[in-house]
């Protein structure tokens, strides 16, 4: 994943300071590497050692290296939504939902892709291909979601349940054993809702795999294998349209790669 988009994916959850040191990185890039550490301080406006820590909450050592590896992704072109809104201005797209939805759909394709980083990926196929079970469990607003999962897995051999009432999620968790696996999949929000039963599904010796937005949230963090969605721009009805086909997206992409593996 670039460091680019995960500034961009990140930026939502970010302090003031780290989010005008996102923004400034993010608007001008190409500038970045003729920049110390006090420089981008002092245009900032911030001190030094929040730029040291900006970096390392990035994943970084220290600043030299997130400049490394923000010089790269700018040579190398890897900008995630910046050159697909690039992209997109050079087509010839007329007025018209099919593909205004179109363009906005691969722009979080692209980020959500470029976010889950393939080792990720074949860890998740790889558990699910050694798990005896798999239970679902979801938000209200991903069930959708969740049901096509538990579809998909039942038509290729696997043992998946998914049921909506959050009380028998509950208690279905309990009969989860060590070589089970338990998936959190979670829209914009209420993943805190399934923490308990991420809990449980450890405490009986269950993996725990999930699929939720990029960001810091509880779902993800009591989780073995962490899968993500990069949420658009758009507000409302928008925003969940497309988040919801990006998580489509994923779920489809394990089930490619388990589709490979028995070919």
């Amino acid at each position: 994943m670039t460091c680019l988009l995960k500034m961009r994916a990140m930026r939502d959850q970010m302090s003031v300071n780290e989010r005008k040191l996102a923004d400034f990185i993010l608007e001008n890039t190409k500038l970045l590497r003729d920049y110390s550490s006090q420089q981008l301080a002092d245009v900032v406006g911030v001190s030094q050692s929040s730029v040291v820590k900006f970096s390392q909450k990035l994943g970084y050592k220290g600043y030299p290296s997130l400049k490394l590896a923000v010089y790269e992704t700018y040579a190398g072109g890897g900008l995630g939504a910046g050159l697909v809104e690039e992209a997109g201005a050079n087509f010839s797209y007329s007025d018209t939902p099919l593909r205004l939805l179109a363009q906005k759909k691969l722009e979080v394709l692209e980020n959500t892709t470029n976010i889950n980083e393939a080792d990720y990926l074949r860890e998740a196929v790889a558990a699910i291909q050694a798990t005896r079970c798999i239970q679902i469990a979801a938000c209200a607003g991903s069930a959708a979601v969740a049901q096509y999962l538990a579809h998909q897995l039942l038509e290729l051999g696997y043992w998946a349940v998914y049921d909506q009432s959050g009380q028998l999620q509950k208690s279905m968790v309990n009969s989860l054993e060590g070589q089970d696996l338990l998936c959190i999949i979670c829209d914009m929000g209420g993943e805190e809702s399934l923490v308990e039963v991420a809990n449980s599904a450890r405490t009986q010796g269950a993996k725990v795999m999930s699929l939720t937005r990029y960001n810091y949230n509880a779902a993800s963090i009591h989780s073995d294998i962490r899968l993500y969605v990069v949420p658009p721009e758009e507000n409302g009805a928008m925003q969940r349209l497309l988040f919801r086909s990006a998580q489509l997206h994923v779920i489809e992409s394990l089930i490619s790669g388990l589709l490979a593996v028995e070919k």
